[in-house]
Order: C-alpha cells, then sequence, then structure tokens
C-alpha cells in the first residue's frame, strides 16, 4: 500500500523524488492538527520546528 501511495504521488509531478507515509494514528492526527492550526490563523511561529521534530521522529532517516 505504502509503495502504490508513494508512486501515485509521484506521478503527480515528476520532481518528487521521497514520499514518506505512515498508518501511524498519532502522526497523523498531529498532522490534522497542524492543518487546522493554520487554517483557523493561529500563529505558526515555531511551528516549522515543531513539525520538523514530528517527522524526525516518525521518519528518522528521512533527510
Amino acid at each position: 500500500m505504502e509503495k502504490k501511495i508513494a508512486d501515485q504521488v509521484r506521478a503527480t509531478a515528476s520532481d518528487i523524488q521521497e514520499v514518506y507515509v505512515s498508518a501511524n494514528p498519532d502522526f497523523v492526527n498531529r498532522m490534522k492538527d497542524y492543518e487546522k492550526r493554520i487554517n483557523e490563523g493561529a500563529p505558526v511561529k515555531g511551528l516549522f520546528e515543531e513539525f520538523t521534530e514530528t517527522v524526525q521522529r516518525v521518519f528518522p532517516n528521512a533527510r
């Protein structure tokens, strides 16, 4: 399933090289929370660092 998703993402843009897929419900909920906060106009100061730390915990080998 992960390969199928990654292939479909890459098919949308040829410059995408790496695709990371997670079925971890905590990670998915965290990403939804980021989306909600941004859409509600919450200040994004520090959000990038928080997002980066979250992604690095779930995908430690990501570049």
